[in-house]
């Protein structure tokens, strides 16, 4: 999706703050703003965005409550919303990713590592977008369906983390664990995973090599990767992101918000996986409805 392209919806109750977000987001041009939930509801609903940015703290309908309407609205609920909040309270973080929001992104704001989340996001919404436009030319795809237990990849090399990992997710998904790039992209090859989770930067494994090297597998290009940071560095988030990571995670993390941040991917994919089934069954009945016309007409091409 080119930043042209893109709508944007900017939501909060201080002016300024949105006159920040807007210049830090200049490249994309199509933006709309409200002070207010209610009035966001009105514009998401009047003209559905592609990415909206919302407050959390706002007088009278928060946007926790913005975020549930959103969502239990069914042509509003695939768009991503990035939380915008000057509370980092894991608490309140968790809440938000379990009500279906995108990101968490806390004030105050770093213009790289807004821009290279948006672009996550965006990037995510593009797979639809890319899908629906192939079934348009004639190209339908299939694309694979997750386990109800999804397999998830783990790529880490320091034992105490691996444990902390094991506890973490024992309960999202089952757990394959590879310690360098050829066992990763061995095991990716085998267990088809829904999610590849990346902890590893030491002088024997290179995080962003791995990165790199998984994004370019074929079979794993739409495979999100979750990138643990080694430390709260905006340089190498903003790297990972670019690199097509799904989201970065700086350590220390707490493990709740690990697991509310690793299942709400796991949601995400599967609300994807539910759009594309949905766009290419439409495209195969138009295709076969097209195809009975033509033979009733007795303008069948063979």
């Amino acid at each position: 999706m080119s930043a042209n392209s893109a709508r944007l919806l900017l939501v909060d109750d201080d002016p300024s703050t949105i006159r920040i977000m807007g210049q830090m987001l200049d490249a994309y041009p199509d933006q709309r703003f409200a002070t207010s939930g209610e009035a966001a509801i009105v514009l998401a609903k009047d003209a559905p965005p592609d990415l909206i940015l919302l407050d959390a703290d706002m007088p009278g309908m928060t946007g926790f409550d913005v975020c549930e309407v959103l969502k239990s609205d069914a042509s509003l609920a695939h768009v991503p919303i990035i939380f915008v909040t000057s509370h980092d309270a894991p608490a309140l973080e968790v809440d938000a990713l379990r009500l279906g929001a995108a990101d968490y992104v806390t004030k105050p704001l770093i213009a790289a590592q807004l821009k290279a989340r948006v672009r996550a996001q965006l990037r995510v919404r593009q797979v639809v977008k890319d899908i629906d436009r192939d079934c348009r030319a004639g190209k339908l795809r299939t694309w694979p369906v997750t386990p109800a237990k999804p397999n998830l990849l783990i790529i880490a090399d320091d034992l105490s983390g691996i444990q902390l990992l094991r506890r973490t997710l024992e309960n999202t998904g089952t757990l394959h664990f590879a310690g360098t790039s050829e066992e990763a992209l061995r095991l990716a090859r085998s267990y088809a995973p829904t999610l590849i989770l990346l902890d590893t930067h030491t002088s024997h494994n290179d995080g962003f090599e791995i990165c790199a090297a998984l994004k370019a597998e074929v079979a794993l290009e739409h495979v999100p990767i979750v990138y643990i940071a080694p430390a709260a560095d905006v340089d190498a988030e903003q790297q990972a992101l670019d690199l097509g990571a799904a989201d970065v995670i700086t350590k220390p993390f707490k493990s709740v918000v690990l697991q509310a941040r690793i299942q709400s991917i796991i949601d995400t994919v599967r609300r994807i996986e539910a759009e594309i089934h949905a766009i290419v069954q439409y495209w195969q009945t138009v295709d076969t409805h097209s195809l009975q016309t033509t033979e009733r007409e007795g303008k069948h091409p063979l």
